[in-house]
């Protein structure tokens, strides 16, 4: 019997793909994002035509296979354990297994659109896991006979061939508006935005500001002496008199000073953003601010899911996949290829600077921080200060609750409570000027994830490594402090104008398994490839999965998520392009990546952690004891602009007590406290006399410090750049995986930390294992000359002896 459907009841988790993020990327400037995703590459991706007049008739089933309702396999009652990383895992170092891996460690497909069983039989022969489905889009959700074939698909899946399914929850991305159906009964939870226009004006000079076609409710406009960049808060002159019914102002400036006059006003956020400019279609979105959005969104498309295949919900059924909900946060530039359209948008509504906004928010931010959001709405436009960051921080912390509480909470708690798995990806993961205004928290949002996910499109192995050192180590930390069994990515390489080849493909695959990543759903279409490249493919991810199951990552250093820093100085942007967010927002956020890439160039794992999980660390044993059982001897603090009080102190505690400190740059300047932001007073200078404690003044400084924080994992004679490497500990031994992103062959002289006397070299392009010649170091490491091809990655065991 095939090992796939031996093992089918204890298959875990893989990861979901998303059919999203899939965004075009304008040329800019030196140090913006890079990603450029051709018509082709989202063509291939999408992996099917829009065009619902193309699908197929609902009778075609286009396989000789089909499966009754609920037959055969998986028994009612059966342990759902299964479907959240249950279940006997293979034995390790097993060769026979690194050959023909589990299904669990198998890569699913994404498939949307005309999936019968023929297709699934064949994805089967070719060594895939199974896929990620859902109903038909034509008649999406509606059509009876499409739910028929789908629940014929899903029987033949599981019951006959063994595999793994997951739910895709949307009509194509983002997600939450069930292909425009919430939002046709709801059309009061659509995404808001709250507008400004701002004018300044000389003394006893006319203001005049007409109110913006297509735009809403004038919710606050107020006069301040001075301008923009610099006005009096005291001296705020209410300007709702001045404003008539159809939203527009007329006020004369007083004969002495000059003033500035912010006029908001609320509007639907939909021309120029996401929901307009993706691939996919133009849809309005709904509000991820507002819980009873999600509620109604889950109403229709998770629970007929549920009604119509629930028998497998954790028998096969893995998970439901989310795909790139976020807040509507600014505006992104045209795509070159034209998406359907569902809600035309106006050309004619004005693109003004605009805040996510929700009908509810100012009485949200009222409850939670304690005063009133519409006075000081110019701070979130403009203004230095210990005020302007404090109301600028407690906006976006508000935010990345909101949307925690009512989008992933309750899609967390439906998925839990009918046995399956929450996933998915979410939207401009990588950077952290792009995470404030269209999630805020994403640590906190991974705790909500049962498997939490992320997208990296590109089969450029160095570029992977550039993107996955945030977006993968974010998901892979959140997971390894929650306990969460693993971290998906949906894999494809659309946003690469200049195509890699197949080996380039396999080496971004690796490159993700080196940051955490341990779950692959690909949108690489299996027809494009030879049936070759489909088995080597499918069993190239699957011998890595199934290696590096054989143990537990134990990283020595912890990096700090600063993100409150990024709220404080966030400034409404009117496009995705770094030059267009405020300086210090991006100058953190650069602090944070090239921190991450100082330690991976190094060869140094890592974990990320944020100021709820160093708050509740403790010191043991000269070690910081954080959530999950992780222990880390060095903490490194990147750059930061404001820090929480229990941040502060537990710094102070955790360097007096032995655990070893990097500071980042020159320190905070505020320090937020219940009561609002104070001076830090020097609070990196007074850390500094500690022992144990570092500084430096920028991340590319840190290369000096890194040799003297750890006893390292693994040792080369140089740090080499192009080198990534992942341990894991077992029972059994110890794993490594060293992955070349390099165009060039390499000859390395390797010294691992062992803890086994049986040594061996897997590849997993191929499925060779032999020995591995090695010679003990005076310091108790193992030392062996290793030839590693261009972009491969190869697997080095040291295990007990039996």
């Amino acid at each position: 019997m095939n090992k796939r459907i031996r093992n089918a009841a204890a298959a875990t988790l893989i990861g979901a793909a998303a059919l999203g993020c899939f965004l075009f990327f304008t040329e800019q400037e030196k140090g913006s994002d890079t990603r450029v995703e051709t018509v082709q590459g989202k063509e291939q991706a999408q992996g099917r035509d829009q065009k619902e007049e193309a699908s197929a008739s609902p009778a075609a089933t286009g396989g000789e296979e089909t499966a009754s309702e609920g037959s055969g396999g998986i028994e009612e009652g059966a342990d759902t354990g299964a479907a959240f990383g249950g279940g006997p895992k293979p034995a390790a170092f097993d060769e026979a297994q690194f050959a023909d891996p589990d299904v669990r460690y198998r890569p699913l497909l994404m498939i949307h659109d005309h999936l019968h069983t023929g297709i699934i039989k064949k994805l089967s022969d070719l060594g895939y896991g199974g896929m990620v489905t859902n109903v038909d889009y034509s008649g999406y959700l509606k059509n009876e006979e499409f739910w028929e074939i789908l629940k014929q698909n899903v029987a033949y899946a599981i019951d006959k061939l063994g595999l793994r399914v997951w739910i895709y929850d949307e009509k194509g991305y983002p997600s939450g508006t069930a292909g425009g159906q919430v939002l046709s009964e709801h059309p009061e939870l659509e995404a808001q935005g709250l507008a400004v226009v701002v004018k300044e004006a000389a003394a006893g000079e006319k203001v005049v500001i007409e109110h913006p076609y297509g735009h809403g409710e004038v919710r606050y406009a107020a006069a301040y002496r001075g301008t923009e960049l610099s006005f009096d808060a005291a001296s705020a002159v209410d300007l709702h008199s001045a404003v008539d019914g159809q939203g527009n102002l007329n006020w004369q400036a007083p004969a002495s000073d000059r003033w500035v006059v912010f006029y908001f006003v609320q509007k639907p956020f939909y021309e120029g953003t996401h929901a307009v400019n993706n691939w996919f279609e133009q849809r309005r979105y709904i509000n991820l601010l507002e819980k009873d959005a999600t509620e109604a969104f889950i109403d229709v498309t998770h629970k007929q899911y549920y009604e119509r295949l629930g028998a497998y919900f954790g028998k096969g059924i893995e998970a439901f996949f989310t795909d790139e909900p976020a807040l509507t946060g600014t505006y992104i530039g045209t795509p070159p290829r034209q998406p359907s359209v569902l809600d035309a948008p106006d050309p004619a509504v004005p693109l003004l600077k605009t805040l996510n906004w929700g009908n509810k928010l100012a009485d949200e931010f009222q409850k939670r921080r304690g005063y009133e959001l519409l006075p000081v709405l110019p701070y979130l436009i403009a203004g230095e200060g210990k005020e302007a960051k404090r109301v600028r921080g407690e906006y976006y912390r508000t935010l990345s609750e909101l949307v925690l509480e009512s989008y992933f909470e309750p899609l967390e708690a439906y998925c839990g409570n009918t046995g399956v798995a929450c996933s998915g990806h979410l939207l401009l993961e990588e950077e952290m000027y792009h995470q404030a205004i269209y999630e805020g928290n994403l640590m906190n949002i991974y705790r909500h994830m049962q498997l939490p996910g992320i997208d990296l499109l590109t089969a450029h192995p160095k570029l992977a490594k550039e993107w996955a050192a945030t977006t993968a180590k974010l998901a892979s930390s959140a997971a390894q402090e929650d306990g969460k069994p693993h971290v998906m990515s949906e894999i494809s390489d659309a946003f690469d104008g200049d195509k890699a080849d197949f080996k380039g493909r396999l080496a971004a695959v690796a490159v993700q398994f080196a940051f955490g990543v341990d779950r692959f759903n690909s949108y690489y279409e299996y027809d494009r490839m030879s049936e070759e490249e489909n088995k080597r493919f499918a069993d190239y991810i699957g011998r890595i999965g199934y290696m590096m199951d054989a143990g537990k990552t134990a990283p020595q250093v912890a990096v700090y998520y600063p993100i409150e820093s990024v709220w404080a100085e966030t400034l409404p942007p009117m496009s995705l392009n770094p030059a267009d967010y405020a300086a210090r927002a991006v100058k953190v956020s650069d602090s944070f990546k090239q921190t991450a890439l100082r330690l991976t160039e190094h060869q140094l794992d890592y974990n990320y952690i944020d100021a709820d999980g160093i708050a509740d660390s403790r010191a043991e044993d000269g070690a910081l004891s954080a959530r999950g059982g992780l222990s880390y001897k060095a903490l490194i603090v990147p750059e930061t602009t404001v820090v929480d009080e229990a941040l502060a102190a537990k710094l102070t505690e955790l360097a007096t007590a032995g655990v070893k400190l990097v500071l980042i740059g020159a320190g905070p300047e505020y320090i937020r406290t219940d009561s609002g932001l104070k001076e830090a007073d020097g609070l990196y200078e007074r850390l500094a006399k500690l022992p144990g404690v570092q500084r430096v003044g920028s991340a590319k400084e840190l290369d000096a410090k890194l040799k003297t924080l750890i006893a390292p994992d693994l040792k080369l004679e140089r740090a080499d750049p192009d080198l990534l490497s992942a341990m894991r500990r077992g029972e059994g031994g110890m794993t490594y995986l060293l992955v070349n992103t390099a165009d060039e062959a390499k000859t390395l002289s390797v010294q691992f930390r062992t803890a086994g006397s049986r040594a061996r070299l897997w590849d997993p392009d191929g499925g060779e294992v032999k020995p591995l010649a090695v010679s003990m170091t005076s310091d108790g490491y193992a030392k062996a000359e290793l030839a590693i091809g261009e972009r491969q990655a190869l697997v080095v065991t040291f295990e007990n002896e039996v």
